[in-house]
């Protein structure tokens, strides 16, 4: 007996998932995919996944899971893993379930490389801009003030200062009230953060 074909293809599939919004273009033939839609991915085309909890401190908001999905008879394993280096949100096990499921789906599907799950993207390239291609804010230090406000952990804001020393060293130039303001911002985070 033959493969029972599904309608509409993988590819017709995706084509509607990008007239939809469900995914964005990051950079040129690479894609984001709501976490939904890879569910729904998942469900439409028969991919069926397993979970396992490889290792969890939750006193350091780390976590890793170990997925395995299946599909048409072959086996597809991948991880998800959480730190703070990687992840502003404060549930740990479930976002490194998310990325895991995701992986290993993406994979069985033969699409992880261009496609991947918004979940797995770092938290500055998460973006709610569904349906069109990324865009870089007007206000980069208001980016910059939104992370501190959401970061988690100091290691978050450790990050957040790396990534951005080359804008703040321009913003002094610049704008020095803005910069002090980004600054008393940073210094208030780490002091909630540290419990004082």
């Amino acid at each position: 007996m033959g493969k029972i074909l599904k309608f509409p293809s993988l590819d017709q599939y995706l084509a509607g998932l990008k007239s939809s919004g469900g995914l964005i273009e990051i950079k040129k033939d690479t894609y984001t995919i709501k976490h939904l839609e890879v569910e729904k991915l998942a469900l439409d085309f028969g991919v069926e996944t397993t979970i396992q909890l490889v290792s969890c401190d939750l006193t350091k908001s780390c976590a890793v899971v170990k997925a395995t999905s299946m599909y048409q008879g072959d086996k597809f394993e991948s991880f998800g893993e959480v730190s703070p280096l990687n992840n502003n949100f404060p549930y740990p096990v479930s976002v490194a379930e998310k990325r895991a499921v995701d992986r290993s789906v993406l994979k069985a599907l033969g699409i992880h490389g261009k496609y991947y799950s918004d979940v797995e993207m770092a938290p500055a390239e998460r973006y709610e801009n569904t349906g069109v291609k990324k865009n870089i804010p007007k206000d980069h230090g208001d980016l910059i003030l939104e992370r501190i406000q959401n970061a988690s952990h100091q290691a978050n804001l450790d990050q957040l200062k790396r990534e951005n020393k080359d804008y703040l060293n321009e913003l002094f130039k610049a704008d020095k009230s803005k910069l002090e303001k980004i600054k008393l911002a940073f210094d208030n985070k780490k002091q909630q953060l540290n419990g004082g």
